[in-house]
């Protein structure tokens, strides 16, 4: 069984404006393991996923990598990138994230916890791009998403679902957590990005919900957003 998240704690060395200027990592790495550190398999963690589907695709089309092993993962890693990331921010794709939180919610009906599904309306990023220019608008973007991303889990996936529009699919034990942990997301939020020597602040709406057992990974995406 995965581990599940505690109550979350305070980092100073996370909280929002660290980091921004780091360069962006790419936030979906192929998992080409046989395990990980849970000692939960691939075959448990992914059998049927479309991360798993895609990975068989790919790397049945580059042949045999023995011959040159880095430059063919290489080449895997940018197909990969390409079928599943955000191109401007590098997180996950719509369908990706559909498909994550699908096998949450499933593992969520077998294993017990909370799935949790934040939607973030970025609601000023029109102005900003307009004032700005749209390179500026990108790197509010990408900063939001290295904000998210460093503070969650690396279990836990986070989304651009459309221009202005991020959402971030966890799993906490139980939830009495959710209340402290959106607290947190919100500060990060509210926080000014620095972006071409001035302090930009975003004005971001934050709708939360939880997986209900009957639903769809669909449905439970609708409700966020309209929470938002």
């Amino acid at each position: 069984m995965r581990r599940r998240r505690t109550v979350p704690k305070v980092d100073a060395r996370r909280t929002a404006g660290s980091g921004d200027g780091a360069p962006m990592l790419k936030v979906l790495a192929p998992p080409l393991s046989t395990g990980d550190a849970t000692g939960e398999s691939v075959a448990e963690h992914e059998f049927g996923s479309v991360e798993a589907m895609f990975r068989e695709i790919s790397v049945g089309d580059l042949g045999d990598h023995r011959a040159n092993p880095t430059q063919d993962l290489g080449k895997y890693d940018d197909l990969w990138q390409l079928a599943l990331a955000d191109p401007i921010t590098g997180l996950a794709n719509r369908m990706l994230l559909l498909d994550r939180l699908n096998r949450e919610m499933t593992r969520q009906r077998r294993h017990g916890g909370c799935v949790i599904v934040s939607h973030i309306d970025l609601r000023n990023l029109d102005e900003i791009n307009e004032e700005l220019g749209y390179s500026s608008g990108n790197e509010v973007l990408k900063s939001m998403s290295r904000r998210l991303t460093s503070m969650l889990r690396s279990e836990d996936t986070v989304s651009r679902v459309s221009e202005s529009e991020l959402v971030a699919v966890m799993t906490i034990e139980d939830e009495r957590y959710l209340v402290p942990l959106m607290r947190r997301v919100q500060e990060m939020l509210d926080n000014p990005i620095a972006v071409t020597g001035r302090h930009v602040r975003v004005s971001a709406r934050l709708g939360t919900v939880t997986a209900g057992k009957t639903e769809s990974a669909e449905e439970v995406l609708e409700r966020a957003g309209h929470a938002a």
